[in-house]
């Protein structure tokens, strides 16, 4: 039978071209995948190298960062969030536990600071405070409307025990600090954090430059064994993507060296020792002077005159703190009723009482008072 299903015309030649073709079509489909890869690990370089300038001029604004769950207690938290926040979706932000929160304590005196303060007593309307025990939130509830049960985030204040500077276990309560922090930027609300052992005076709100991610005020010391950074204890947090992907780092280098100091430290320290972290994110500092945000470790006779804020830093215990404190609120107190009967600045004829029983002999201060916290960070 003739085969015609092979039989060639006639002159016809073996298709040679179309041969190398397919060949050349197999070595093409095997280095497709390859190609495509070599494209992906160039992409990554592109952004990481690009990463920085990217940041600065895509995301600068607020927003919205979605949470990945929520429950039942992080429901009740945004509510809060969305009751206290100012229009610009900026919250004022503490944190207490049972020896900060209790009669006599310094939460007491940190809210009669709002009431009796210049411009202050709005602010109440817009501070959260964050209790890291049942008990704190009981107190806290009978003063205050807007305070946070500590079921809120049972991770983060699992391992809570003592709390405050000056204690052993202040790294646990700074690193639950960061974890709340992180917490109100992936809801895309800025912050403004205070700590429980200050006095607001006036309103330190022109002090915020709310283009910069941080603004922050800090100062050197020595307590004669070593030196440290000492802040006002009040800071200015923007939400934006910038600030998110600074503290979720701070987050995954806590989770990746457990046995680090990332725990224990403070915003200032951790910003002057990762300004590798702060030039790749471009996270943006705004020192503020340290006579606006003041404390006991830098007093001078005009404080109640141009201080926004006083901290009781530079002192060892709590007991101390509330002691010198309520003597600097009767102080202001007493200081303002003056001058709204006289009309004249009387700081000059005061004499400051304060501090008493926190003692600043084994503290050395670098800084000079009215110094600016530009000479702590290099400028970005």
């Amino acid at each position: 039978m003739p085969d015609f299903c092979n039989k060639r015309p006639k002159g016809h030649q073996p298709l040679i071209g179309s041969r190398r073709m397919r060949d050349f079509g197999l070595r093409k489909s095997l280095y497709l995948p390859l190609t495509a890869f070599l494209i992906f690990i160039l992409l990554i370089c592109f952004v990481r190298h690009h990463h920085h300038g990217s940041l600065q001029k895509g995301v600068r604004e607020v927003i919205d960062l979605k949470p990945r769950s929520i429950n039942r207690l992080q429901e009740e938290f945004i509510r809060v969030l969305r009751r206290t926040t100012m229009p610009d979706r900026t919250v004022i932000l503490t944190m207490v536990d049972e020896t900060l929160a209790s009669p006599g304590s310094l939460l007491e005196i940190l809210l009669q600071s709002f009431k009796n303060g210049e411009g202050t007593q709005r602010l109440l309307n817009h501070l959260m405070i964050i209790t890291m025990d049942p008990q704190a939130f009981e107190y806290c509830s009978s003063l205050h409307p807007h305070c946070i049960h500590p079921s809120t985030f049972p991770r983060s204040f699992a391992t809570k025990t003592q709390s405050n500077n000056a204690t052993p276990n202040y790294n646990i309560f700074t690193w639950t600090r960061n974890d709340v922090l992180l917490e109100v930027l992936r809801f895309g609300y800025s912050i403004i954090f205070t700590d429980a052992d200050v006095l607001w005076l006036r309103s330190p709100l022109i002090n915020f430059n709310p283009i910069s991610e941080i603004s922050i005020s800090c100062g050197w010391g020595s307590d004669g064994q070593k030196n440290y950074l000492h802040d006002g204890g009040v800071f200015y947090l923007k939400a934006n993507a910038i600030s998110f992907e600074f503290f979720k780092h701070w987050k995954l280098a806590k989770v990746l060296y457990p046995n680090s100091n990332y725990g224990e430290e403070s915003m200032c320290v951790t910003i002057l020792r990762r300004q590798d972290i702060v030039k790749m994110y471009g996270f943006r500092i705004q020192p503020v002077n340290t006579t606006s945000f003041g404390g006991f470790c830098q007093l001078n006779k005009d404080m109640l005159k141009t201080a926004y804020t006083i901290r009781a830093n530079c002192c060892d215990d709590l007991t101390s703190k509330v002691h010198d404190l309520r003597n600097v609120l009767e102080d202001w107190i007493h200081f303002r009723n003056r001058n709204s009967v006289s009309g004249d600045d009387s700081s000059d004829k005061m004499v400051l009482r304060w501090p008493q029983k926190c003692s600043r002999r084994k503290y050395k201060i670098r800084t000079e008072p009215g110094t600016v916290s530009s000479q702590v960070f290099r400028k970005n």
